[in-house]
């Protein structure tokens, strides 16, 4: 099979992983907010943050590692999988000891339990995690898909029982739990090819995946500090309600990021490995990654943007009217800051990990400095704050980290944005003029997003020619198969 043939088929089964997730999803929040209460949101956020950056340490980049190496010995599998458990271990003990802390920072005993439970998610990824990377870099995505579908929908039905049952914020993370489980417990009995740990264990064996993993662990945790930056520091300086309206559309913002982005990114970092002494190639991966990832963010967001109001009184529902501003600067800024997430596939495919660590960390101080300066300016000046500052790191990331690791010129990098960015437009304008003849939520949404849609087509035709027959390709997953049976 063709690089080319391999790539539109794990793309195929990563979307449908992703985008199957997605609804899901979606399907919670749409339950779990009319069942909570928007306060619990605020406990939620605080809880689900600490777990996205503590699960960073239970992995230490070994992942990254079993990919990026193609030469992996039996007695090295063995030591990683010990590796990753005993740092599951050790992660779930330090997070669940500091959890009194955590809930003297923020004011609210009641984080103690939540902090508790959300910790154990730590051990219970490890267990699976080798299994999971293994499959990635054979590209086994059908297999994958699989697996994350039942979890998801297991996490789904215990998170909606257990809101209903009145444990509040508890079931969020009872959920997220279940779905760890069901994802650690799937990738043994279906990826695992009868392979089983040994009593034994080597620190020379597992030697060059941690000194590669050190690197991508730093990258990692200063990426989760820079991601979750807004709710760290904005649940300590912004009290009351207010975060519990912030998270749920930062939420179903940035699940949309976490399902475009990783469908790309996910195939493109092995592929880009595969073809790292070629720089050509390299540049020529990387800038089709990032074309793709716009091309579907940008739309997207821009309809949550236009349609804020009305995707807040139909998704959230009526006790979440507070969120529709909210919602429309989250998703200016999300379209923003999703052009940057192809790049951290681009340094580790081809060793430029120190640039990355340094990127990252620059990156993570940066965001805790806007979001102090936001701040005042109550939880509507976070997101203002942080879209203005990842709009300056657009051609930072090109002069610092793009054009040294690929040498795609000025051009070429902010070409692939500018397309999908006028045809974007022509879309919203097109969605903005619906709003202007159309009353009644239901009907804007319908109207205007089809409107918009058409219009997006239409100018990428004439704009962005080249992504939609791409993705017209995609879609054509019988023809493709025939083509090249």
């Amino acid at each position: 099979m063709t690089i080319r043939n391999a790539a539109f088929s794990a793309i195929r089964w990563t979307s449908m992983a992703m985008l199957g997730r997605a609804v899901i999803a979606f399907a919670q929040i749409v339950a779990l907010s009319r069942i909570l209460d928007p306060a619990d949101f605020r406990l939620v956020a605080i809880a689900v943050t600490i777990v996205g950056i503590g699960i960073v340490f239970t992995d230490m980049g070994i992942s990254s590692a079993l990919i990026r190496f193609r030469d992996v010995t039996v007695d090295e599998l063995n030591s990683l999988f010990w590796l990753n458990v005993i740092l599951g271990a050790v992660v779930t003990l330090s997070v669940a000891a500091g959890s009194p802390l955590i809930a003297m920072f923020y004011g609210d005993e009641r984080l103690v339990p939540l902090v508790l439970l959300a910790s154990t998610v730590f051990f219970v990824t490890a267990l699976g995690q080798q299994q999971r990377a293994m499959a990635e870099k054979n590209l086994r995505f059908d297999i994958l898909f699989k697996i994350d579908i039942a979890s998801a929908l297991f996490g789904f039905g215990l998170a909606v029982a257990t809101a209903l049952l009145g444990f509040g914020a508890m079931s969020i993370i009872a959920g997220n739990l279940a779905n760890a489980g069901g994802v650690t417990l799937l990738s043994w009995i279906l990826l695992a090819d009868g392979w089983r740990p040994k009593a034994s264990f080597s620190f020379t064996a597992a030697k060059r995946f941690v000194a590669f993993g050190s690197n991508v662990v730093a990258i990692s945790m200063f990426n989760a500090l820079a991601l979750s930056g807004d709710i760290i520091l904005g649940g300590r300086l912004i009290t009351g309600p207010s975060l519990g309206y912030y998270f749920q559309p930062r939420d179903l913002c940035m699940r949309i990021m976490f399902v475009v982005n990783p469908i790309v990114t996910r195939v493109s970092f092995p592929l880009l490995a595969s073809v790292a002494h070629d720089r050509s190639k390299v540049k020529s991966v990387y800038l089709k990654a990032m074309k793709m990832t716009a091309s579907v963010n940008f739309p997207i967001y821009a309809f949550l943007a236009v349609f804020g109001p009305e995707v807040v009184a139909i998704v959230l529902g009526p006790k979440w009217v507070a969120s529709a501003p909210i919602m429309r600067i989250l998703a200016i800024w999300c379209a923003v800051r999703s052009v940057g997430n192809p790049v951290g596939s681009l340094l580790f495919a081809t060793g430029e990990t120190k640039r990355a660590i340094y990127s990252a960390l620059g990156v993570a101080i940066a965001v805790f400095v806007f979001v102090y300066i936001g701040a005042p300016w109550g939880i509507l000046g976070i997101p203002v704050a942080l879209t203005v500052l990842y709009a300056i790191l657009i051609p930072v990331f090109w002069a610092t980290l793009v054009q040294p690791a690929c040498g795609a010129s000025f051009v070429e990098y902010h070409r692939v944005l500018l397309l999908p960015a006028l045809t974007t437009t022509c879309a919203a304008l097109a969605g903005v003029a619906v709003l202007q003849v159309t009353e009644g939520a239901l009907e804007r949404l319908v109207i205007g997003g089809a409107a918009g849609a058409l219009g997006y087509i239409a100018s990428s035709w004439f704009i962005n020619r080249e992504w939609l027959l791409s993705m017209a390709e995609l879609l054509m997953v019988n023809r493709l198969r025939r083509k090249h049976a």
